[in-house]
């Protein structure tokens, strides 16, 4: 299940701050994305897969019409 997380993201890399999520609150503690593995669009959502500093991956998605964004820990067969 997803859910609704803080992002902390690079807006120099782009013409905004959800171009590149630097950091994200998750279960009590602030996980640095070490690597974006993959971005995409869909109509009205910015995806990202990402590994943080442990190894483990997650997916980012920045909702653009509420600016909410949210996060998933992926397994690590996803590619």
């Amino acid at each position: 299940m997803d859910r609704d997380v803080n992002i902390r993201g690079d807006a120099s890399s782009g013409y905004s701050a959800c171009d590149h999520p630097k950091s994200f609150f998750w279960e009590e503690e602030t996980l640095t994305v070490r690597e974006i593995i993959r971005e995409w669009r869909e109509p009205g959502a910015k995806h990202y897969l990402v590994t943080i500093l442990d190894g483990r991956r997650f997916k980012l998605v920045f909702y653009e019409t509420t600016g909410r964004w949210s996060a998933l820990e992926a397994s690590t067969t996803l590619k």
